[in-house]
Parts: structure tokens; sequence; C-alpha cells
């Protein structure tokens, strides 16, 4: 509640968020300046025509073998593209989506300040992130235990 106030009132232009819980677009942070590192276990997307479907569910398929099967078992609701939808969670030993990493690295280098909230910022590229508002210049302000 705080990060969205803070977003309210004009401080708060861009979060990268390494959670998949959802938990920030339900806040009511913008999904204009979220950048979801891990994916959304609420978000799934089609492989055809690329839409996003924001579910009030998680997405992923229990039926699935493995973590690494991101097919979910529903399809496009465009009729003229019925792609196949597929969840958006990053596990590990998968690579990030470039462009979901690069808008992170984008408002760092726009930054003059980066709140790193409960992370030990020792996996990268994420950590790097923050690192680069501090090499910039830039403040960085660690909160964590």
């Amino acid at each position: 509640m705080a990060l969205v106030k803070l977003q309210d009132e004009g401080i708060l232009k861009y979060l990268v968020s390494q959670n998949v819980d959802g938990l920030h677009r339900k806040s009511g942070i913008l999904p204009n300046k979220l950048c979801e590192l891990h994916g959304n276990r609420n978000l799934e997307y089609c492989v055809n025509c690329k839409k996003d479907y924001m579910r009030d569910f998680g997405v992923r398929n229990k039926t699935q073998k493995s973590c690494h099967d991101h097919v979910t078992g529903r399809k496009c609701d465009n009729p003229a593209c019925r792609g196949v939808l597929k969840d958006s969670i990053i596990n590990f030993g998968e690579s990030l989506q470039a462009p979901i990493l690069e808008a992170g690295f984008h408002s760092a280098a726009l930054s003059d300040l980066c709140l790193a909230m409960g992370s030990s910022l020792r996996v990268t590229p994420a950590a790097d992130i923050p690192a680069q508002v501090a090499q910039r210049g830039g403040r960085l302000v660690i909160v964590n235990l």
C-alpha cells in the first residue's frame, strides 16, 4: 500500500519485482510501471498473438509433468487466433524474457534513487539493476533483515 501511495503521488516511477505472487498488480501498481522479472502466477499469454490474460486464479496447469511445461490448457479467446496459452512464470534454469529485463535496466538508467527491498542482491542479473543506479551516482537504499 505504501508503494501504491508513492506511485499515486508521482514519486515511484517504476517497480522491478522478482515476486511471482501477483500482489504488486493486485495492490494497484499500474502494469506500465511494473517489471515482473520472474512472471506472475495469475498471468498467461498467447504464444501466437501475444495477448495477455490476467486471471483471478493461478494459471499453472496442475497436471503438468514438469515445471518447465508452461502450457495452461486454455486457448486464446480471439476466434481468429485460438493459440495456446502459457503461464508467464520463469523457473530456475530458464532465461528471463529479454524485453522485461531490458525494461528493468532502462528504469535503472533513469533513476536517481533505488529502493532495494527484501532481496539479498546476490542473484544476477536482477541484482545488477540496483547496482546500476549506484554506479551511476544515484542513491541506493537497501531494506532487508
